[in-house]
């Protein structure tokens, strides 16, 4: 910067003093003024750094034609000034080349920055705009013209870092991308994964923090990858643990419903049994045609009704005491008991008996007083009116103490895991959309008891 204000100033000079000679040989004002021109052309292209030799040269010849002009030396001030506009030039042509050649390989690595950031999907339009100034910037080069190429590439590496800052703002495609597998890899792992697809759970795992990984270090383009790659693995892993998790519910069904088929209480629940077989043959179906969640609830209703046949087991042994009188209790007299729908504590025939009779397990009484009406006793909807037998004691010979005692204890037991019937068992339809009666019916647990009519 000093070289140049004092080659200014000494061409401010040189004017100066033509005006002061007057007639004569001309100053070479003109020939110093293009010789500035050129050096200052030379300076815009970096000479200073790619031809300092050749630029350094053409400055101390330009400041060189002053002391000649000042001895009078007015024909070689004249060719000083224009070698030194050769050198200026001489370093122009030198370092455009190398210049434009340096200005491409920053944009090349601004755009592969933007590439990493995924800008080729998440800044499309900058990105392909990118592409095409570098590729302008390179044929150009080709054809020697170094200036198109410097420029061009100049142009490439400002859209490069826009398409890249662009992407960037667009980070939280990738991490709700990332969440989202995270979701599907802890469903799959509740379905046993680990053992039914570990290789594929573990990929999923190790891409998805691979993916996390990129995100933190901004290379998106890398996160995506990973992502797609922990997605596919995911999915696969979750439909393998699902059917896996389907076929081992439907082993522990059929295995539950054969042993209730064996059981003593098959004699006392031939309904329940039935039921199940049932639910397991269509578990069996669903499965077979890859619906493995309506296959797994389907199991699992086969399930509960093989242990409510269990449950009647114990039931059966009552007749040697209180349910025995139950049988041989009155004939004909019902109250009517209206179903309630109550999503915290589900009404069903189990819970009716025990607040009508004081004994749950006399809940086959009221379904068989209703087979006109309750085709399954695991279903009864909201609103539906029902019949409950009127059970009186059998007249005649009084209980011992030993048969009130294990009566009352039959009574107050409650029914046991896979021993006993479940505690919903028989169940209720928890949607009472289309059945539910128009009437309000309070929620409470305590059934409205009307006289049935005649």
């Amino acid at each position: 910067m000093k070289s140049a204000r004092k080659t200014a100033a000494s061409i401010v000079t040189i004017v100066v003093a033509a005006l002061s000679f007057g007639c004569g040989d001309p100053i070479p004002v003109r020939e110093m003024s293009l010789a500035r021109m050129e050096i200052t052309r030379a300076e815009s292209v970096r000479a200073d750094k790619y031809a300092p030799a050749e630029l350094g040269e053409a400055r101390k010849l330009l400041l060189g034609t002053h002391e000649l002009i000042k001895g009078d030396e007015l024909e070689k001030a004249k060719q000083g000034a224009l070698d030194s506009f050769a050198k200026a030039r001489e370093a122009y042509e030198k370092s455009l080349p190398l210049l434009a050649r340096d200005t491409m390989e920053i944009a090349e690595k601004s755009l592969g920055e933007a590439d990493e950031a995924n800008a080729d999907m998440l800044a499309r339009d900058e990105f392909e705009k990118a592409q095409a100034a570098f590729k302008t910037a390179g044929d150009s080069f080709e054809s020697k013209k170094y200036y198109e190429a410097y420029q061009a590439a100049l142009e490439a590496d400002k859209l490069a870092k826009s398409a890249r800052n662009s992407a960037l703002g667009k980070r939280a495609v990738l991490k709700e991308a990332i969440a989202e597998v995270d979701s599907v890899i802890a469903e799959a792992v509740k379905l046993n994964a680990r053992t039914h697809s570990p290789e594929k759970l573990k990929t999923a795992e190790e891409s998805n923090r691979a993916a996390s990984e990129a995100l933190d270090g901004l290379q998106l383009k890398k996160g995506f990858a990973a992502v797609a790659v922990a997605k596919t693995n995911a999915d696969e892993a979750y439909l393998d643990a699902l059917k896996g998790s389907s076929a081992d519910d439907l082993a522990a069904a059929t295995a539950a419903v054969d042993k209730a088929g064996k059981s003593k209480g098959a004699a006392f629940a031939k309904d329940e049994l039935s039921a199940s077989r049932e639910s397991l043959a269509r578990a069996r179906e669903a499965h077979d045609d890859g619906r493995y969640r309506e296959s797994m609830a389907l199991s699992a209703e086969a399930k509960r009704l093989a242990a409510s046949v269990a449950g009647a087991r114990k039931a059966g042994k009552l007749a040697a005491g209180g349910e025995k009188d139950a049988e041989e209790a009155g004939d004909g007299e019902f109250k009517t008991y209206r179903v309630k729908y109550n999503p915290s504590r589900r009404d069903c025939l189990w819970r009716i008996a025990e607040r009508q009779y004081g004994n749950p397990r006399l809940w086959t009484r009221i379904y068989e007083a209703n087979r006109d009406t309750i085709k399954n006793p695991n279903l009864i909807r909201p609103g539906q009116a029902i019949k409950i037998p009127v059970l009186t004691p059998v007249k005649g010979k009084p209980k011992s103490s030993e048969d009130k005692l294990i009566e009352q204890s039959a009574i107050r037991m409650e029914a046991a895991p896979d021993e006993d019937a479940p505690k919903d068992d028989p169940g209720v339809d928890e949607d009472p959309s289309g059945d539910q009666p128009g009437e309000v019916v309070p929620p409470d647990d305590t059934g409205d008891e009307v006289p049935l009519e005649e």
